[in-house]
Formats: C-alpha cells, sequence, structure tokens
C-alpha cells in the first residue's frame, strides 16, 4: 500500500508527581467528544509501562488540517487549560505520515 493521506498523531503528557489521576482524569474527558469530531479516525490512551505518570494519546485523522481543528475547538483548549496545573512539561506532539501499512 501506498502512502496515505491520513495522519498520525502521538501525544505525550507527562503528570506532575501526585497528580497522575488528574492528568488521566482530564484526558479521559476530552476521548469521547475527540472521537466524535469529524476527521478522527482512531483516539486511544495508553499509559507507559516504565513511568505511570506518562499517558500517549495515539491519534490517526484523515488529515492533519482535521487535526488542527481539533486542536482550536473547546475541549481541547479547555484540556489545555485544566492541564498547566497537572503536567510537569508541556505536552509534546509529534505527526507522522503513514508510509506502509496492512
Amino acid at each position: 500500500m501506498g502512502i496515505s493521506s491520513d495522519v498520525i498523531t502521538i501525544a505525550t503528557a507527562k503528570a506532575k508527581p501526585g497528580k497522575e489521576k488528574e492528568l488521566e482524569q482530564a484526558l479521559r474527558a476530552v476521548a469521547a467528544p475527540t472521537r466524535a469530531q469529524p476527521g478522527c479516525i482512531v483516539f486511544n490512551l495508553h499509559r507507559s509501562v516504565d513511568d505511570p505518570g506518562v499517558i500517549m494519546g495515539f491519534e490517526r485523522w484523515a488529515s492533519k488540517e482535521e487535526h488542527d481543528r481539533h486542536m482550536e475547538g473547546a475541549h481541547f483548549q479547555k484540556l489545555m487549560v485544566a492541564m498547566a496545573d497537572i503536567v510537569a512539561e508541556p505536552p509534546k506532539i509529534a505527526w507522522y505520515q503513514i508510509m506502509d501499512e496492512k
């Protein structure tokens, strides 16, 4: 299969010590509204095996533009405000183009 127009987004957030549960709750609160957005194909949350304070969001979007619209949306902006006091460092977001998939 060739290169897809879909994009994969890997977003990683690390909780401040003692704020792990709050980070989980904040991210779970945006899961359903994110999955309902146009262009969202997959939105899954994963906890690090090595560091339980790190949660990774694995997302697949129909296009980077759809993901950009998601980041401008109300529930994402609310998440960013909530995370300001929860995360140890700014979340990391990386985008990947699908090169080959089965």
